[in-house]
């Protein structure tokens, strides 16, 4: 019976994504385990796929969707459109697609529908608080028996608990204190029949989804917590309170709305379009009217509309990039940086200089390691969440007396800020704090809300004097074997189609700094696991400055000259200054070649910071450069940068494609030549994992814009942290997921255009279709119209849609043609 149990756990929880923790928060498409399902045919109550009707109407009025794109999305969505005739009304011809879009464009007159919230579950105010104390990283006082697991704890615990009732406590005391069976015990009490234990789970599981799906991570990287002891601990407060067993998903509460019947309705929107288009439209007429309306029923009108809206800045991306240029010779300079939108603008001021070039990488460039620094404690997982890490890094230090030093220094602001973490939490010694450190206290916070900036340089300065900085290099020799290294190294080179080398070849990893800013990991580098990709910069420019490495990609067909030498950077996204790292290892005759980078690196980020303060909340172009970058250092910002807000598009292919064209930080740029990878292995490691990355990175920003209630963060001024766990909306209920509303939006307007990602790749189409084939998640996401893809064989072929039943040519589309009703 218990084995039965488990399975049917299993089963319950197959559709719930995991999500990771704040503290190195993944950007994941929420509802990911629908990928399989059409996009349009998601039913998960209370999601909102699309944006509202209105909205589109409005975007319709500024231009923003034409009637072009409506006609292009109802040919590409209703293949029955293309035999169809003209048909006669009112005197004058009208093609089918003139007809569904009058319809399109008739004002809902509908009343918007209520929405309403389920009744609270009692339940939710005890679970949350012993689940919270569980799993609470750095409690006030530990929970008892925790090592015994979750609901063994609970079970100890909750016979005391003060807040249940006599007969609550006694039923508990009652139940077997390990999980399983408990759980199989509490469901007969409840008198749930196997062939609705599913469906209860599962119901159970939907009820709290910000803390089913940390769990669910936890579960599989942590293992002190499982689902299972979650639902016994649910169902067994349940059954000790006397709760009912909450509403299943697959039998909905009936909204109570009264529907039409199909035909009668159809025929009052035949009359009501007909009406529109002519004056006093025969029988007849209404008739052939509403066999063209019954293609496109008004369900299907909001992914019209959507579909509408994605054609409109894909045509228009792909009209900027048909243009081609060729490849530069051997440059001065190479910059690889990270695929993330926020690398183009940089990339974009960096190639006005003469002899720059710049790539496009995944931003761990090829080198998943777990990084430990030098004496440090714990170890950070620099890698995408895809991969599970296999090789652990470390610093060697190269000057042991300064390390030595460095680490004195750390130790002492460590156990300082220890002590004052403890003092400041203890029962009585706050008060004695206040009184003795409370002057200096109020001074440093005075200076820190007024002054930003100064507070960050003094803070600086004596943490450099306590700890000075020391120069090291990290050990990927002692992490990888000679084979792996050099497998690393050709990997990358054929996915990003380096193709020559420059004398000097920057590998620039990002990460963002912000203050008082739980999601500080989401603006840092997602394929790094949301960590700053320094670490892996430095790893990967190792590797191919190691003679052994290149010794080994001779044989390869990969040669790399003696005079091109790695350089790691690390790209701040809110300052976007490039700091050099390890210049230590740069060799004199690169030094001079190096430092003119640097100032063009400066030059670059001065003029991106102005570009970007156009954009930003509560900046100006016209502010001072060091008053836009203080915002890193203001704790009262909730705008430090936009991240990767208006992400939209990926383009596959070498940087000539795109050279010369400001993508406004909406793209993700990933290198690639088709010509270097004859077998198709580069692009099918970027087709499934960069692209997936940035799949996930799209949905999670265009489900958190349309969803704030349920697939948001909601508010940052309300948030209350949950260690590095996630954040609470108040001081209870479940936890939030997606990202805080400030990623997405000012107020009521959104900062992010909900588009679906268009990815876009030069390189044979039979190549590509065969990737796809191959390969499950990649057919979901095309086929089920998730993301989509427009490709060309070369810069002289005109460009193809992939669709579920092979690749097309998309039609001619013309944003130039005027937006009219169509009364005109």
């Amino acid at each position: 019976m218990s084995l039965l149990v488990q399975a049917h756990v299993a089963q319950a929880a197959h559709d719930v994504m995991a999500s990771w923790p704040i503290g190195s928060f993944i950007a994941l498409n929420p509802l990911a385990a629908h990928e399989s399902t059409r996009f349009e045919n998601i039913a998960d109550p209370g999601v909102a796929l699309t944006q509202t009707l209105p909205r589109y109407h409005a975007q319709f009025a500024s231009g923003r969707i034409t009637r072009a794109d409506l006609i292009t999305a109802l040919r590409e969505r209703i293949g029955e459109l293309a035999g169809l005739p003209v048909i006669e009304l009112g005197g004058m011809a009208w093609s089918t697609e003139e007809i569904l879009v009058a319809e399109l464009l008739r004002p809902d007159t509908r009343p918007p529908t209520p929405r309403t919230s389920p009744p609270a579950d009692p339940l939710e105010q005890h679970i949350t608080k012993w689940v919270a104390a569980f799993v609470d990283p750095d409690p006030q006082w530990p929970i008892p028996g925790r090592q015994h697991g979750f609901y063994r704890a609970w079970h100890a615990l909750a016979v005391h608990d003060p807040h249940l009732t006599r007969l609550a406590r006694r039923r508990i005391r009652s139940l077997p204190d390990r999980a399983l069976p408990a759980l199989t015990a509490t469901l007969t009490h409840l008198g749930v029949g196997d062939t609705t234990t599913v469906e209860t789970l599962t119901a159970e599981l939907a009820a709290l989804p910000g803390w089913t799906s940390y769990l669910k991570w936890r579960s599989e990287h942590n293992s002190d917590i499982d689902l299972t002891e979650y639902l016994a601990v649910r169902l067994a407060l349940r059954h000790a309170l006397d709760l009912p067993l909450p509403p299943s998903a697959a039998h909905p509460t009936p909204a109570g709305e009264e529907t039409p019947a199909p035909g009668r309705e159809l025929w009052e929107r035949a009359e009501q379009i007909s009406a529109t288009l002519a004056t006093a439209p025969t029988r007849a007429e209404v008739a052939m009217v509403a066999r063209i309306l019954i293609l496109h029923a008004p369900t299907d009108h909001p992914f019209t509309w959507q579909a509408a809206y994605d054609g409109h800045y894909r045509a228009a991306l792909l009209q900027s990039i048909t243009q081609s240029s060729t490849a530069p010779d051997r440059p001065a300079v190479q910059v690889v940086m990270c695929i993330d939108p926020r690398s183009e603008g940089v990339r974009r001021h960096l190639e006005t200089q003469p002899g720059v070039e710049t790539l496009g990488f995944a931003g761990f460039f090829g080198v998943p390691v777990r990084f430990t620094s030098h004496q440090g404690r714990g170890a950070v997982d620099s890698l995408p969440a895809l991969l599970r890490p296999r090789h652990a890094v470390t610093e060697s230090p190269t000057s042991p007396q300064r390390a030595h030093r460095r680490g004195q220094g750390l130790r002492f602001i460590d156990a300082a800020a220890h002590a004052l973490h403890t003092t400041e939490n203890a029962t009585a010694t706050p008060f004695a704090l206040a009184e003795t450190a409370g002057w200096f206290y109020g001074a440093a916070t005075f200076t820190r809300t007024l002054t930003p900036g100064l507070h960050h340089t003094l803070t600086r300065t004596w943490r450099t004097l306590i700890a000075p900085p020391s120069s090291s290099e990290v050990t990927v020799s002692a992490a990888f074997s000679l084979e792996e290294r050099a497998t690393l190294a050709e990997a990358a080179v054929t996915m990003m189609g380096l193709h020559q080398f420059a004398p000097l070849i920057v590998l620039t990893g990002h990460g963002s700094t912000s203050t008082n800013n739980l999601y500080q990991s989401a603006l840092d580098c997602g394929a790094c696991g949301g960590n700053p990709g320094a670490v892996n910069a430095r790893a990967a420019a190792a590797i191919f400055n190691d003679p052994t490495v290149r010794a080994a990609l001779a044989p390869r067909g990969i040669t790399i000259p003696q005079d091109t030498i790695f350089v790691a950077a690390l790209h701040n996204t809110v300052a976007d200054t490039i700091t050099v790292l390890d210049p230590h290892l740069v060799p004199s005759t690169h030094a001079a070649e190096l430092a003119k980078f640097s100032t063009r690196a400066r030059d670059a980020a001065d003029l991106l910071v102005r570009e970007r303060a156009t954009g930003l909340p509560g900046a100006h172009p016209h502010q001072s450069l060091a008053r836009l970058r203080a915002r890193a250092h203001d704790w009262a910002e909730v705008y430090p940068e936009l991240g990767l807000a208006g992400n939209a598009a990926m383009i596959i292919g070498p940087r000539e494609m795109t050279a010369s064209v400001n993508l406004h930080r909406r793209v993700f740029l990933h290198s690639y030549r088709a010509e270097m990878d004859p077998g198709g292995t580069g692009l099918e490691t970027i087709l499934t994992a960069p692209m997936i990355v940035a799949q996930w990175i799209n949905h999670q920003y265009y489900f958190s814009t349309l969803n704030p209630d349920l697939l948001s963060a909601g508010t940052k001024t309300i948030h209350n942290a949950i260690g590095g766990i996630g954040v609470l909306a108040g001081h209870s209920g479940d936890l939030r997921r997606g990202l805080p509303w400030q990623s997405v939006a000012v107020g009521d307007n959104y900062l992010h255009e909900p588009l679906r990602l268009s990815v876009i790749i030069q390189a044979p189409l039979e190549r590509i279709g065969d990737i796809i084939s191959g390969n499950q998640v990649l057919r979901d996401l095309f086929d089920n119209d998730w993301i989509t893809l427009t490709a060309r064989p070369s810069p002289n072929t005109p460009w193809h849609r992939y669709t579920r039943y092979g690749w097309s040519s998309p039609p001619a589309h013309t944003h130039s043609k005027e937006n009219r009703s169509c009364t005109d």
